[in-house]
């Protein structure tokens, strides 16, 4: 019984969110991030999923926290496809924290290894003219 508590209290200890980006256009995205971030000064490291395409690339992503209240709400823009491009789908994202700013090359060894948020992201695309879109 204690095992299996734990696991549940373990399996709690970060957010599980949705993502909706639309290709072609500056999207904002809102999450509550603070609550689980665990370095002072965090940067964070956005890392992006193909849900249908196991074997493609994870895009790593990152951008400053805009948000004028952070202890109550978080928030990046992203430029698709200026910033990242994606393909139309769903994605797994995973969020990484670091005290210190990612450089070029992104990589998850920058950050703490550590996810703070996971969850799915769908990416829809322009409204097609015919059903061969």
């Amino acid at each position: 019984m204690g095992l299996f508590l734990f696991i549940i209290i373990y399996k709690l200890s970060y957010n599980i969110g949705m993502i909706y980006i639309e290709q072609g256009v500056i999207n904002q995205i809102v999450l509550t991030l603070t609550e689980v971030t665990t370095v002072p000064t965090p940067n964070y490291l956005f890392a992006f999923t193909n849900e249908m395409n196991t074997l493609s690339v994870t895009e790593l992503f990152t951008t400053a926290d805009i948000s004028l209240y952070p202890e109550r709400y978080n928030l990046f823009v992203l430029d698709e496809p200026v910033d990242i491009p994606l393909l139309q789908g769903q994605f797994i994202y995973q969020i990484y924290q670091s005290s210190v700013p990612y450089v070029l090359p992104l990589t998850i060894a920058q950050s703490t290894g550590v996810v703070i948020e996971e969850g799915r992201m769908v990416v829809s695309g322009p409204v097609g003219t015919s059903i061969y879109d």
